[in-house]
């Protein structure tokens, strides 16, 4: 891979995926080994895959950023295994505090108001909330 210094979360917890990278992530995220191998995350992708190229560059894109830790296995020669170094739901976090921060001014209740007003919620789905908040 890279000789390029990874960026460290830890050091800008503000980091983002792009949509493509976001697409690669779920796809490791979901992977039972933990990680997956360019040929791998491929295989998840509906007909038209991506060039087995275009798929290795975003890998390394997101090893170099740090959410993705690049390792060979002595089986598989010359072949890299990439292994999610944050889960889903510590990115999910870190991105809707950053919206919550950015766009709502640290406020919870104004961030739940705009989903509720925006998102046309169903009458159930208003009852799970109101069941969450008197939990």
């Amino acid at each position: 891979m890279s000789r390029k210094k990874n960026t460290c979360l830890a050091d800008n917890p503000n980091l983002t995926l792009t949509r493509a990278e976001m697409e690669i992530m779920n796809y490791l995220w979901a992977m039972p080994s933990g990680g997956a191998t360019v040929r791998d995350v491929l295989a998840c992708y509906p007909e038209p895959q991506p060039a087995y190229t275009t798929t290795a560059t975003f890998l390394k894109i997101l090893t170099q950023k740090g959410f993705v830790r690049a390792e060979k296995r002595e089986s598989d020669g010359k072949t890299f295994f990439f292994r999610p170094l944050i889960s889903r739901d510590e990115y999910r976090r870190r991105v809707l505090s950053d919206v919550k921060n950015s766009f709502f001014g640290g406020s919870v209740s104004s961030l739940v108001s705009f989903f509720v007003k925006e998102e046309s919620l169903s009458k159930s789905e208003l009852q799970e909330l109101l069941d969450m908040i008197n939990a």
